[in-house]
């Protein structure tokens, strides 16, 4: 199968305010969803294109947060839409790998905010956080976290992202390790430019 990788991130972000990305092994795309809305009942509300969803949700006149979601190779993912930092990413993932065998991946650049916080990268497998890092390091945390920090330590030196002073280098480089590392993938075209199915996850009681 012909696969997009994730490098394709760096650049071509699926949102106006950067990206949160899920993908998980372990899961299908429905059950991740329904975990990320944390005990919510999510509202499935059939397929949007990027652009749609977006429109959809800005003239509903409140904060709501949505996410497509389909399947790629042996990998499901969710893309989040609308009002997504603060409701999703760091520090609400922690119950989305439950079980023995699940894997679940956040990728997640909040590009709109004024503090310029660095794109993230966390593993939570077997439902325990696995590891994570900063895919910019030069002028915030230099540590990569959690017990399993090894899988990529080597490759994060190798590649110098530690001292990496250009930003979009960092990301980019980041991106590429974590491709190759997990052999994770995401069908750019679908995202950017196809209708995918939809379902409200915060903000629509």
């Amino acid at each position: 199968m012909k696969t997009d990788g994730i490098k394709w991130l760096a650049d071509k972000a699926p949102t106006w305010s950067g990206y949160c990305i899920h993908l998980t092994r372990g899961l299908d795309a429905v059950q991740l969803v329904k975990r990320i809305a944390r005990g919510a009942a999510p509202v499935f509300i059939g397929e949007y294109t990027a652009e749609d969803i977006e429109a959809h949700l800005n003239s509903q006149g409140r904060e709501i947060t949505a996410v497509r979601y389909g399947t790629h190779g042996n990998l499901a993912f969710t893309v989040a839409h609308g009002y997504w930092p603060g409701e999703l990413g760091p520090g609400y993932n922690n119950d989305l790998s439950r079980n023995k065998g699940e894997e679940v991946f956040m990728l997640y650049n909040d590009a709109q905010n004024s503090k310029a916080p660095p794109p993230q990268f966390e593993l939570y497998r077997d439902g325990e956080y696995a590891c994570g890092f900063h895919m910019y390091m030069h002028t915030w945390s230099h540590e990569i976290t959690g017990p399993d920090s090894s899988l990529i330590q080597a490759d994060i030196e190798a590649a110098g992202i530690h001292d990496e002073e250009r930003r979009e280098t960092a990301h980019l480089k980041s991106l590429a390790i974590i491709e190759k590392r997990f052999k994770l993938a995401l069908p750019m075209g679908q995202i950017l430019n196809e209708s995918l199915s939809t379902a409200l996850v915060h903000g629509h009681a």
